[in-house]
Parts: structure tokens; sequence; C-alpha cells
């Protein structure tokens, strides 16, 4: 059965939507745990549909969109929540159309493949892997501060691929959450 976050797991997650920029995200969602093998799973759903089962008292075992799994001191974020939470421009890195592709199989970010990264961006970060469009690809580890991008050799990784859209037609790792 689906609960509400107790007041520690409440903290977690206004603490990473903070990080990202998207505080509003819990003005407009209702948040739902549901304790899963060890995991606690954040789902997210909208009032209106959190009112209307509230009022006609339905009992529910699964609702909403899982955004991520809860942790004693931090939120891992889903792709699906990725999409749905961060909508500001923070912790993000953009590639170009090669970087891209090599992403979605499962590869490594290398310096020459980034177009763009985020001020914020600093080493071992989660980080947003988005395309030139800004679409987010999957999530990966920073491995250098934002300022020292540019001066990678252009051979070297700078984001490893932690999951990506991919994942989901490869069947490799399957992670819960990330």
């Amino acid at each position: 059965m689906l609960r509400k976050p107790k007041r520690r797991e409440e903290k977690v997650v206004k603490s990473a939507l903070r990080a990202f920029g998207s505080e509003n995200f819990l003005e407009e969602n209702e948040l739902l745990i549901k304790d899963s093998e060890g995991a606690k799973e954040l789902y997210a759903l909208s009032k209106d549909l959190a009112n209307f089962i509230n009022r006609v008292k339905l009992n529910y075992v699964c609702v909403g969109i899982k955004v991520g799994e809860v942790g004693s001191r931090r939120l891992r974020f889903t792709l699906e929540g990725s999409f749905y939470l961060i909508r500001r421009e923070k912790k993000k890195v953009y590639v170009d159309e090669k970087g891209e592709m090599l992403f979605l199989y499962g590869r490594d970010i290398f310096a020459r493949s980034v177009v763009k990264v985020t001020d914020d961006v600093e080493e071992n970060d989660v980080v947003f892997v988005c395309n030139s469009k800004g679409d987010i690809l999957g999530l990966g580890k920073s491995r250098f501060d934002a300022s020292r991008y540019k001066d990678v050799e252009e051979d070297r990784v700078v984001v490893e691929n932690l999951v990506d859209r991919g994942e989901y037609l490869r069947k490799e790792k399957l992670y819960k959450a990330f």
C-alpha cells in the first residue's frame, strides 16, 4: 500500500528538489511512498487525482508515476522522474548527435561530444545528460567540475553512463532507480 512520506523522507525529497531548482514540484503534485523489497519507492500524482482518490475513498496499491527511491539521505531519480522533476538548467551536460547516439547505446561521454555544461556541475555529481535540444537522455556521473570541461583532452571520458533511455531496449542491467 502507498502512504504519505514520513518527516525524514519528506526532508530528503525537498533537499533533492531544492538542489535541482524544482521546489515548485510539490505545489503541483502529491507524493506517496511504497515500501518495496527494502526500497522506498517515491510516486508522484497530480493534486486533482489525489483529491479524487481521497474523495471516493479508493484503496490503491499503486498510482501515479514512479519518480525515484528515497534513501536515508538522498533521493535516487528514475528516468521518468527526471523528466517531471527537472525543468531548470541545473546539473546538465549537453552532447552532440554522435555523443547522443553513443550514450543511448550505453557508452560514456567523451569530452569531444560535450556541447555545453551548466555551471553548477561538480566532480562526482550525478548529472542529467541531454541532447542539443534539451531532451534528457539519461543520468551520468561527472568526472570533472564544469570549469574543467573545456580543458580536458577530447578522447577522455567526462561523464560515466549510469542509466540511459536505451537501457529499456538492451535490458542489460535494470535499476529500480538510480
